[in-house]
């Protein structure tokens, strides 16, 4: 466990730019178990804290089997990594015993641990409290070596990362005076951006983008930053690549 928790640790980009930034409650799941999990998890299931997420089993926040029976909570991750619906909805439980529906979306980790998900989960019910407010300005940003962009609610860029800015080509006046309509000429899927505004949740999807470097297929996470009456104020985007 110390080891899996040391090797991720050391994939800063991951845990900079996208578990700790995630408004979603975020759990990274091994075998069956939670090595580690964003702050809003912690909050969102009743806990004391990150560290009292990691090293439990899935099944005390997810129960392994739904009320009415059927398919487990592994069976249905497992569909998921191997092509099935990546979105689903599952009765899952807070540390104090209360149960309720949420939605949950299942995605691979990129990590030199193999065999790692991120798990995702929103309660619908919970839908206007605002999450946590990630910093635009914060290192987790400006350092990162996965790409970065921050978008305004109105889908202009407001700014991006000096590895978006390498591994483009653009030149940041060019670059940040774009909206979306402009930026599809990169990325064609750059206006489902706006789902993060209507849902206020996190997406994950899949991207083909033509780099000037070449094409590549990468995962696009988009996390809504909200104001403290829940407002969305920017949009963060991180791409990287996919795994198969």
């Amino acid at each position: 466990m110390r080891r899996e928790r040391s090797t991720l640790e050391d994939d800063k980009p991951w845990y900079r730019a996208v578990l700790h930034t995630l408004p979603d409650a975020a759990l990274l799941v091994k075998d069956g178990r939670c090595i580690d999990a964003n702050a809003a998890a912690a909050e969102f299931f009743g806990v004391g804290g990150r560290d009292a997420i990691s090293g439990q089993n899935l099944s005390r926040f997810l129960p392994p089997v739904q009320p009415g029976g059927g398919e487990t909570i592994d069976a249905r991750i497992l569909d998921s990594m191997q092509g099935g619906p990546r979105q689903f909805t599952w009765q899952c439980r807070r540390a104090d015993g209360t149960s309720f529906c949420a939605e949950v979306t299942v995605e691979a980790v990129r990590a030199e641990v193999p065999g790692v998900t991120l798990v995702l989960v929103r309660d619908p019910r919970r839908a206007n409290r605002p999450p946590p407010i990630a910093r635009s300005s914060s290192p987790m940003i400006r350092k990162n070596s996965l790409y970065v962009v921050l978008w305004s609610p109105g889908l202009r860029i407001r700014t991006v990362n000096k590895a978006f800015l390498q591994a483009t080509g653009f030149e940041r006046r060019t670059v940040e005076s774009m909206r979306a309509r402009d930026f599809e000429s990169f990325d064609p899927t750059a206006w489902k951006i706006a789902d993060v505004i209507r849902s206020r949740q996190t997406v994950v999807e899949e991207v083909h983008l033509d780099f000037p470097a070449g094409a590549r297929t990468m995962l696009r996470f988009s996390a809504p930053i909200m104001d403290e009456e829940g407002s969305v104020v920017e949009i963060l985007t991180v791409y990287r690549d996919h795994i198969p």
